[in-house]
Parts: C-alpha cells; sequence; structure tokens
C-alpha cells in the first residue's frame, strides 16, 4: 500500500514539473523552461548533489581520524597468557551467539555477535547518526578472563529500505565511499589468535 501511494506521489510530481516547465517555456523560452524545471524538480537534483558532498566530506573525515583497530593485547601476548598447552588445543571453531549475551566498555554497551573459537568471542556496538552514518564497532574478548584483546571501528552509509522512509528513495547513498566493516579484515584478525597449526 505504502509503495502504491509513494507511485502515485512520484508522477503526480512528474506532472506537475512538466506542466512548470511548459508554463516557463510559454513565459520566457528556454530561461522560462529550465526555472519551471529547477523550482519542482532541479531543486531536489541540486540539494541531493549538496548533501552527497557533505556526507561524504564527513564520511571521509571520521574513517580517517577515527576508523580502525585498536590492539589492546597482541597475538603473541595473548598465546603467553593462555599458555602454550591451552594454545596447541585453540583452533577454529566459529559459531553464532546469542545478541541477548551483553558487555560495557568504555561505557557502551555490545551485543554478542560471533565465537570465532572457545575463547574468542566477538560483540558489537552500532549507533546511526542524523546524517544516515551508522558508527559500528566491534570487541573481541577473551571468554575465560574477559580481557578485551582488540577492538574495530568502521563507518558506513546506505540506503535504508524504502518501505521504512522516504529515505530509500536516496540511491545515492550506496555510492558513498566508506570504511564499512571489511570481512577480510575480520578473519585476519581473529585468526591471529586461533591455532590454525591443527588440522
Amino acid at each position: 500500500m505504502l509503495g502504491l501511494a509513494i507511485l502515485f506521489g512520484l508522477a503526480v510530481w512528474c506532472v506537475v514539473t512538466l506542466i512548470a516547465t511548459l508554463i516557463g517555456y510559454t513565459i520566457g523560452k528556454k530561461k522560462g523552461m529550465v526555472t519551471g524545471f529547477m523550482l519542482t524538480m532541479g531543486g531536489w537534483l541540486v540539494w541531493w548533489a549538496v548533501e552527497f558532498a557533505y556526507i561524504q566530506a564527513k564520511v571521509s573525515y571520521l574513517c580517517h581520524t577515527e576508523a580502525g583497530t585498536t590492539v589492546y593485547v597482541t597475538p603473541e601476548q595473548w598465546r603467553k597468557q593462555i599458555g602454550e598447552a591451552e594454545w596447541q588445543t585453540l583452533q577454529e571453531d566459529f559459531k553464532n551467539i546469542s545478541s541477548n549475551w551483553t558487555v560495557e566498555f568504555n561505557g557502551k554497551k555490545y551485543y554478542g555477535l560471533n565465537q570465532p573459537n572457545r575463547r574468542l568471542i566477538n560483540f558489537y556496538a552500532r549507533d546511526k547518526n542524523s546524517d544516515g552514518i551508522s558508527d559500528y564497532d566491534e570487541i573481541y574478548v577473551d571468554k575465560i578472563t574477559n580481557q578485551v584483546l582488540f577492538t574495530q571501528r568502521f563507518f558506513s552509509v546506505g540506503t535504508p529500505a524504502i518501505a521504512n522512509s522516504l529515505e530509500g528513495l536516496k540511491f545515492w547513498l550506496d555510492r558513498v565511499d566508506d570504511c564499512g566493516p571489511d570481512n577480510d579484515e575480520d578473519r585476519f584478525f581473529h585468526r591471529n589468535y586461533t591455532n590454525y597449526s591443527i588440522e
């Protein structure tokens, strides 16, 4: 039903734009035609172009200044802490965990995501600001000692589902160059905390 209403609204908008463009042309030829178009349709295009540039600049700044990985305990230090006997039995055993499992770190609440091996647990926290930029944090915790081993921070922008809001019409949001979660980087880091020499 919402989809039909949106399509109807777009059709009315296009008809109004066409009429305004024709009226502008009859009043002032080409200049009037451009004015009629810009008043009804073009203004949105200019606004979206400005909004794209603003969001791209903001995401680029956040990615440059705040995103990345912070290591609290290196893989070598962690291996020494848990002992060689434990390390020899520690291989990848990836499983999802309940988001009801929560921890607090640096004043932020994190929710359970997955468990790369029997000692390493991954939690996440996600916030979205008014510009549609998602702030996504992950922490990796030693299950037995509750020690945070490393954290990762990302920023991403994307088009929401049109069923959720009219923001979904902003198809260009998917073209913003962000620093969203990188699965290869995730795997690289949590594999450093797992003994892959065991078959």
